[in-house]
């Protein structure tokens, strides 16, 4: 994998952060390598490796942030403090 500098303007940064902020990807580096995949590959998705489909894994993804929000309700979980 490479690194890359890039710029973007303030709409398209406030948009890759959003979907960051909701659960969708776990970073900016993430949200913006499937977006740059998705426009210029188009929808061969890389999910057909694995064979799933995009819906299938978003669907396990919302399964999973609903049990976690129902454990951190539940006080099950412990909040993590990095370097500890």
């Amino acid at each position: 994998m490479r690194r890359h500098n890039i710029t973007l303007s303030e709409p398209v940064s406030e948009m890759v952060l959003a979907q960051v902020k909701n659960g969708r990807y776990e970073d900016f580096s993430a949200a913006i390598q499937d977006a740059s995949w998705n426009f210029f590959f188009g929808q061969p998705h890389p999910f057909l490796e694995y064979r799933v489909t995009p819906s299938q894994v978003e669907r396990a993804a919302q399964r999973e942030l609903a049990a976690i929000r129902k454990e951190r309700k539940a006080g099950k979980l412990k909040s993590w403090k990095p370097g500890l």
